[in-house]
């Protein structure tokens, strides 16, 4: 059993940061975010894999995760998604397809 505090808070914070996004980021609030930086295949992916605790990021050789994006991981008692900031509304169920859709979007750049 996870801290119910907690749990309770992340959805309040995906909203928050949604509404926040809207509006351009006008209202100066800091909010909980994770941000990864290094250099190539310095571990960057591997950190939040472990973080979230699955497999979700893309691999391969090379630069394969080269472009920024916000994805709102989201777990309620059985049920866990992802929702990306640029298709907002659609959720994820399948790691496999949050993966999908970072190569998709990395290869739109």
């Amino acid at each position: 059993m996870g801290n119910r505090g907690m749990e309770d808070l992340i959805p309040v914070v995906n909203r928050l940061q949604d509404a926040f996004a809207q509006l351009g980021n006008q209202i100066p609030l800091d909010l909980p975010q994770i941000a990864v930086v290094g250099g190539q295949s310095a571990g960057k992916s591997s950190v939040l894999e472990n973080f979230v605790g699955k497999d979700f990021l893309p691999r391969g050789s090379g630069i394969v995760t080269r472009r920024p994006l916000i994805l709102q991981l989201n777990h309620v008692k059985n049920a866990e998604w992802g929702e990306f900031l640029h298709c907002k509304g659609k959720k994820f169920t399948d790691f496999a397809d949050i993966r999908k859709e970072i190569e998709d979007e990395t290869d739109r750049m």
